[in-house]
């Protein structure tokens, strides 16, 4: 089977491949922030709502180790060969040439198609502040477009600087629900587990008898929060020093799945009790509401958990009518332009991820060749970032259509598919070094744990993308919830295998047939020398990012 041709020699061809322009702080940021978005900030209300307090927090440390192992497996791989294309390519490359092009059209699709989501979440979370909201769907989508046409070192320079407000905001809302709970809040209610108790850590809003269907909701809504999470090693093509700044961009994603994601739903359960109207109900997103922009900004678990300790409420408002009004309005206010922000970053490296995939698919002849055409000056392929940004254009569907609902389950059970893919590619990438008496002990990155992490990520995403849609069977969700829903993307990703497989007759790549150099850049060819900054803070933030 011929191996994809892509040119490495950039001393050669300077405009053949992708500029390496992100720096490490770009690099660590985007692995921490970059994807965090509404899914995260208000979906967790719905896994809350779903699962219970103990549910959810359980269903987003599963998918977590998931997660984790998943990114683990991407990063050793790309340690070996940061190339374009990522995941994708090494699917071509050490598994089935039809494997890398399912799993290329499918995490393109869905990322693609996350975009327009994470619009419409931006859009109604500005509606709070101007009821005219449709020409900010147009400004959004334009940002974000032009921020990836100026080429990649504007998209780190943003995406750092967003990411910088994203984890104060969590940090922040972390601190404050934590205060909340211990009483710190007007109403000096110590909350502490009482919601765990009353109304239950799995019940929740559930029928009696369908917990286990909850919990299975919260695990895909968790999935939806945590896709993405793999953008650095699909930027490790355009990074300096990849294999040295994407090893330290995977020993900080234990870190950011713990605070980020565990601790955030963590305290989300204690400071609102699972039975909240506002929050979010299974299976819906950001768009499935009552049609209020106050409900959506509401359906944050963090802003209902202030409301809920006494701000604004009628006994506290009598006493300090004006103040509390105030501070209440500032704090929802403040809220709100985070989540939006986050939308917006979200949004944006979404593009990324899914522009940067469409141009591997075209070097490797998987997609229309004008897709790999690279501008000169950016070195970025203004056709694949033009064709991914027409997706954004589909946010001008009606917020009330259910579509966006299928887009949301759309994007989880993608990302499961493709962190299946990853996780299976390592398997074999795993045996193919074995075999070929190749150490990965000299990779920059290595993880000790594999290859259980990865059979335990590929056991695990099975599971979940056939249990997925098992609610719909025991009538848990609506009954205008179709069973295309949960079940479209696994269909379409098995007959573009097939196809691709049979109408090109390709092979499964045998482990002694595995090439692990050709078109692979060396050492010496990507790795700068490491400097560190001098002064007290420069350390401090070079430690610390």
């Amino acid at each position: 089977m011929a191996l994809p041709t892509i040119n490495t020699d950039k001393k050669k061809n300077p405009a053949r491949g992708p500029r390496r322009r992100l720096e490490q702080r770009h690099v660590q940021m985007i692995a921490i922030t970059g994807t965090i978005g509404t899914a995260l900030f208000l979906g967790s209300g719905q896994a809350l709502s779903g699962g219970g307090p103990v549910g959810a927090l359980l269903a987003y440390a599963l998918v977590g180790s998931v997660a984790y192992a998943s990114l683990s497996s991407a990063g050793e791989m790309t340690s070996l060969a940061p190339v374009p294309g990522s995941f994708a390519h090494f699917a071509h490359r050490w598994v089935d040439e039809a494997v890398g092009f399912a799993v290329g059209w499918i995490y393109f699709f869905t990322n693609a198609v996350t975009i327009p989501s994470e619009i419409v979440g931006a859009e109604l979370l500005i509606t709070y502040w101007k009821a005219n909201d449709q020409p900010y769907i147009v400004l959004i989508l334009g940002v974000i477009c032009l921020v990836n046409l100026f080429g990649v070192r504007y998209f780190g320079e943003v995406e750092f600087w967003f990411g910088i407000v994203k984890s104060a905001m969590i940090i922040v809302l972390i601190l404050m629900s934590i205060i909340i709970d211990l009483g710190g809040a007007p109403d000096h209610r110590r909350l502490g587990f009482q919601y765990w108790k009353d109304p239950g850590p799995f019940t929740a809003s559930v029928t009696p008898g369908y917990q286990f269907l909850g919990f299975v909701s919260a695990v895909m809504q968790a999935a939806a929060a945590f896709q993405g999470i793999e953008i650095s090693v699909i930027a490790a093509s355009e990074t300096v020093s990849p294999r040295r700044n994407i090893a330290g961009a995977m020993k900080k994603v234990f870190v950011r799945i713990c605070v980020f994601y565990l601790a955030g739903i963590f305290v989300a359960g204690l400071i609102v009790p699972s039975n909240d109207p506002q929050l979010l109900q299974p299976p819906g997103n950001i768009t499935h509401s009552s049609g209020t922009t106050q409900r959506i900004v509401n359906a944050s678990p963090f802003v209902i958990g202030i409301q809920n300790s006494g701000f604004g409420s009628e006994e506290y408002t009598s006493i300090l009518t004006t103040k509390i009004t105030i501070f209440l309005a500032s704090v929802v206010s403040i809220i709100n332009a985070g989540v939006l922000s986050s939308a917006i970053s979200a949004g944006n490296s979404f593009l990324f991820s899914a522009s940067r995939i469409l141009y591997g698919l075209s070097l490797r002849g998987q997609a229309p060749a004008f897709l790999a055409k690279l501008n000169t000056r950016t070195g970025t392929s203004i056709p694949s970032i033009l064709f991914t940004s027409a997706f954004g254009f589909l946010a001008f569907l009606s917020i009330e259509n259910e579509t966006f609902q299928w887009f949301y389950n759309v994007q989880a059970v993608g990302q499961l598919i493709t962190w299946s893919v990853i996780n299976f590619t390592y398997l074999r990438f795993h045996k193919g070094m074995a075999v070929q008496r190749r150490s990965r002990k000299n990779l920059i990155y290595w993880n000790r744990f594999q290859p259980w992490l990865a059979q335990w990520g590929l056991f695990w995403c099975i599971v979940f993308i056939v249990f997925g849609g098992y609610p719909i069977f025991m009538d848990f969700y609506e009954a205008s919830q179709p069973f295309i829903i949960c079940y479209l993307i696994p269909p379409i990703f098995f007959l573009a295998l097939i196809g691709r497989k049979y109408s090109h007759k390709t092979q499964m790549v045998s482990p002694d047939d595995m090439d692990f150099e050709t078109d692979i850049p060396t050492i010496e060819q990507t790795e700068t020398k490491e400097v560190e900054p001098s002064g007290f803070w420069a350390k401090l933030a070079y430690r610390l990012v």
